[in-house]
């Protein structure tokens, strides 16, 4: 395990920023996903919060990009196992091809180490998650 004080090497709101283009349709799942049409958006967005692979595979145009923050395993009890290692292969398994992908380990403010992982993701095929 590599670790490194400060912030991590990426930062999701510019990694986020590069795909905000004018006319990209953008639904930011903080907070769930209420009732949309099939294949309705451009780009997904999920910053450390759950999702359903399956509706993030409807929701998205074919060609369209899923941008995944999220807190790894060290920081989940419930989920040890939840890091790039295994989400990775499950977005491709579901139609992603991988565009960027990286695991980060840091000590926060309080000496605390922190897990985190971002996944982007562009849907080639629709599948199943």
């Amino acid at each position: 395990m590599v670790w490194q004080r400060g912030p991590l090497p990426w930062s999701y709101e510019q990694k986020v920023g590069d795909f905000l283009k004018p006319g990209v349709r953008r639904l930011d799942i903080r907070g769930g996903i209420s009732d949309c049409e099939d294949g309705s958006f451009d780009l997904v967005t999920a910053y450390q919060t759950e999702y359903d692979l399956d509706v993030v595979v409807r929701v998205l145009r074919k060609n369209g990009f899923f941008v995944t923050q999220q807190v790894g395993g060290r920081n989940r009890p419930d989920s040890p196992g939840y890091n790039l290692e295994n989400q990775g292969p499950r977005l491709e398994a579901a139609g992603f091809r991988l565009m960027y992908s990286h695991q980060g380990y840091y000590q926060d403010e309080n000496g605390v180490l922190q897990h985190r992982f971002i996944i982007i993701g562009k849907l080639m095929r629709k599948g199943e998650a």
